[in-house]
Parts: structure tokens; C-alpha cells; sequence
């Protein structure tokens, strides 16, 4: 029997798979933005846009505000 987590997960990646990519990119945006730490300062920000254009790939960008997003804890189900 599959978990209330890997059933949402199977849909979100069903869901996911019938979408084009324009439509995946919003919906990233609207996650990463609610994900950030509102307590994050202004001069923070301004330095991760002064970087991102250093970084060439969405692994690193997204390590680089790891520190301004509220990150929850998998608990395994």
C-alpha cells in the first residue's frame, strides 16, 4: 500500500507530464516564491542577483538562495 506521500507525488508527476513546458516554468516561480523566507533582507537579494548570472545551471542558482528558503523536512511519509 503506497503512502499518502507517494500517491501525491505519483499525481504531481502524472499532473506534471501533461503539461507543456511554459506551463512548468510558472508554476515553478509561483513555488519558489512561496518557499522564500519573508525575513530574508533586501541586501541579501541584491547579492543573489548580482550572482545569478555567474551560475549556469538551476542546481547551483538553487543552492545559492538555499539560505532564504524554508525548506520542510521529508518525515518518510
Amino acid at each position: 500500500m503506497k503512502t499518502k506521500e507517494e500517491l501525491a507525488i505519483e499525481y504531481c508527476e502524472y499532473t506534471v507530464s501533461k503539461m507543456d513546458d511554459e506551463t512548468v516554468r510558472k508554476i515553478a516561480v509561483i513555488n519558489l516564491l512561496a518557499n522564500i523566507d519573508q525575513e530574508t533582507d533586501i541586501a541579501t537579494w541584491e547579492d543573489y542577483v548580482a550572482q545569478m548570472k555567474g551560475l549556469h545551471n538551476a542546481e547551483d542558482l538553487l543552492e545559492l538562495i538555499r539560505p532564504s528558503m524554508l525548506l520542510r523536512e521529508n518525515n518518510g511519509g
